[in-house]
């Protein structure tokens, strides 16, 4: 009898770059990030297909479509389902919503997500310029605070102004 160990294994990371007003780039950072719970039971439905005539056509198994940035600092662990605390049209930030993924690419068991978050995305609006964001996630839902989360990570903060862009680059490996 053959032994078989599988060591298939998930891990992500991201590319943060931050422009200002005139398109120059004002910072970049790579971060890694956590593939939680519910991403890695996304990945298992996903195997099922998702057209008519496969397997199943069950909700939760719809491309992943947006990132959402927060403000929280908790650690990212492997059973979040949300942001500590995500960046919605609520209070002094108005306007906020998730970035649309503008860019899905697979390639040898990469996956990489580009995203965008332009300006006034989030808009301070009563206290200051800037939203210290400090928390990052990608979900299959366009609503604030719904749909399944893939992965997230917290970092130092990145202080994006009204006027910045924010370009997130988000690679998932399986390997």
């Amino acid at each position: 009898m053959i032994d078989y160990k599988e060591t298939t294994k998930l891990k992500g990371s991201l590319d943060l770059k931050l422009f200002g007003p005139s398109g120059e780039l004002k910072e970049t950072r790579y971060i890694p990030n956590l593939v939680v719970q519910s991403g890695k039971n996304y990945i298992a439905t996903r195997i099922l297909g998702t057209t008519a005539g496969t397997l199943t056509t069950a909700s939760g198994t719809s491309c992943m479509i947006t990132m959402a940035v927060g403000t929280s600092t908790t650690t990212a662990t492997v059973n979040d389902n949300t942001l500590g605390a995500e960046v919605t049209a609520n209070g002094d930030i108005a306007g906020a919503a998730r970035a649309t993924i503008s860019s899905a690419t697979a390639s040898t068991g990469v996956v990489t997500y580009v995203a965008t978050f332009a300006t006034n995305n989030p808009q301070r609006t009563n206290t200051s310029n800037t939203t210290a964001i400090t928390e990052a996630g990608i979900f299959n839902q366009v609503a604030s605070g719904g749909g399944t989360m893939l992965c997230r990570t917290t970092f130092n903060p990145v202080n994006k102004g009204n006027d910045d862009t924010l370009q997130i680059t988000w690679t998932i490996t399986v390997s």
